[in-house]
């Protein structure tokens, strides 16, 4: 498997720190985690055509998660060069009604001309596809969210997307190889729904996770050693992303 953090910041503008997006290589597919404003861009400069990705799994429906759907489907339909291999895109309850209510507000022109689109929402499940296998975990957050955990060859990588403290994120990273989980703000302005660096150290130490990868920092972390906070609980390797943080397993 091969990991490129597209975007590992907010819907706020800020350098190294591109709203969320994550590509996987893994069985000759690329998939995408999330698809934040820009992503499409931040995939061409990686050397990710569009028309290259498989399928698409999204966390959950806010803004800075899933805008560049719309520019994927767009992208998608326009016939020179045609995109042909088929698309699914996966997301929790409401990705349906979200397609139909996007395709309406921009007059039909996401509706695939030369290629199969599939839509698949998801509970807690688990999925056997293209020679690996997706579980998901419902996420404590403001609105429905899920959090995937891919798994091939003995390896495994989970994404909390955005959640606040829950059992269910401990469960889904569980001896992971790489634990990606969203680290929002520091404790003196924690948000529920979102982590704070204090909680991500708690998280990974219970999963007993090999690598965490903290994402999703809000510019208020400025001359925070987030580090530091996270080694309070978790004594494993760190890593702060930034976007274009590549990792081969």
């Amino acid at each position: 498997m091969q990991l490129t953090i597209l975007g590992s910041g907010t819907a706020i503008p800020q350098a190294r720190h591109s709203p969320a997006g994550i590509a996987i290589r893994v069985a000759g597919e690329r998939l995408l985690f999330d698809a934040g404003p820009g992503t499409l861009q931040r995939l061409h400069a990686h050397g990710i055509s569009y028309r290259d990705v498989d399928r698409v799994f999204l966390t959950h429906y806010h803004v800075d998660h899933c805008l560049d759907l719309v520019s994927l489907l767009f992208a998608a339909r326009i016939p020179q060069p045609a995109r042909r291999a088929p698309l699914v895109i996966y997301g929790p309850r409401g990705l349906k009604q979200l397609y139909q209510r996007l395709n309406r507000a921009f007059h039909g022109w996401l509706e695939p001309q030369h290629y199969r689109l599939t839509l698949t929402e998801l509970g807690e499940t688990t999925l056997r596809v293209g020679g690996y296998t997706i579980r998901t975990r419902r996420m404590q957050h403001s609105t429905p969210a899920l959090g995937y955990r891919l798994e091939v060859g003995g390896r495994s990588i989970a994404y909390s997307g955005d959640t606040d403290l829950c059992t269910r994120i401990v469960k889904l990273g569980e001896e992971a190889d790489v634990l990606i989980l969203e680290c929002s703000m520091p404790e003196s302005r924690k948000v529920s729904g979102h982590l704070t660096p204090t909680e991500c150290g708690r998280i990974a130490a219970a999963a007993n996770c090999r690598h965490l990868i903290l994402t999703h920092f809000y510019p208020v972390f400025s001359g925070i050693d987030i580090r530091a906070r996270v080694r309070r609980s978790f004594q494993g390797r760190v890593t702060l992303a930034r976007d274009g943080l590549t990792l081969s397993l």
